[in-house]
């Protein structure tokens, strides 16, 4: 049977998520849906996270939620956000393509302390490029829209080519708009049909209820051990 690793952009996939839908999806739910009737070896899930000196309730939100993947078997690859002092246009622009050559805008500016990510495409092209050259896996699919992971992709193709490891990669979609990423084996859609099947929909600002948490992971293992079944009947 073939075999699956997947790896997550985290802030890519809650962004793209987020704006298309206004929820956020269970990383294991969503790898299992992305392996299908292949096995699924690992999952990985790459974030940035926010210093609690810096942001508080931001960071212990992102702490109770990675507990909780983790305790689903998702490994979780944190990196502190680094920040630096930025300018930020206060005021709305106009779109660009429609304006004309001579517009002028004034606008208000204000000094923000923003947070940026560092080092999480970097940690996971490594993992990714590492399982498929010691053959972990079959199949390494990529969960982000950043093209330049599609590098990845190309380096996997090149370096394994004596034994095909296949790279795919899954986006967030609207109910229009669909395109083919250029690179891969295989585009996936996340689209509205399966953010519902795999939402998120636990409350990370508080504490969260054992009694959901424990039907949660009941849930998960149930199907775990419906899908092996399965596959012991197929092999």
């Amino acid at each position: 049977m073939s075999t699956v690793s997947v790896f997550i952009d985290g802030q890519n996939l809650y962004k793209g998520v987020s704006k298309l839908f206004r929820t956020r999806v269970h990383p294991i739910l969503l790898a299992r849906e992305l392996a299908g009737d292949r096995s699924l070896l690992q999952t990985k899930y790459y974030s940035g996270v926010h210093q609690p000196r810096e942001n508080p309730k931001i960071h212990a939100m992102s702490m109770r939620r990675h507990k909780l993947m983790r305790r689903t078997g998702v490994e979780v690859i944190e990196r502190p956000l680094q920040y630096h002092w930025e300018w930020s246009v206060v005021d709305r622009l106009p779109n660009p393509m429609k304006a004309d050559d001579d517009d002028t805008h004034e606008v208000t500016v204000e000094r923000r302390h923003q947070a940026r990510e560092k080092g999480i495409d970097l940690a996971l092209g490594l993992d990714a490029m590492e399982a498929a050259l010691t053959h972990t896996c079959d199949t390494i699919i990529i969960v982000s829209r950043d093209r330049d992971l599609s590098e990845v992709a190309r380096e996997i193709h090149e370096r394994a080519a004596s034994q095909h490891v296949r790279v795919e990669v899954a986006i967030p979609v609207g109910d229009k708009y669909r395109h083919i990423m250029e690179g891969y084996d295989f585009t996936h859609f996340i689209d509205r049909d399966l953010v519902a099947r795999i939402n998120d929909n636990f409350d990370y600002f508080s504490k969260l209820p054992r009694k959901k948490v424990a039907g949660f992971l009941a849930s998960l293992e149930q199907e775990g051990t419906n899908r092996q079944a399965s596959e012991d009947l197929d092999s």
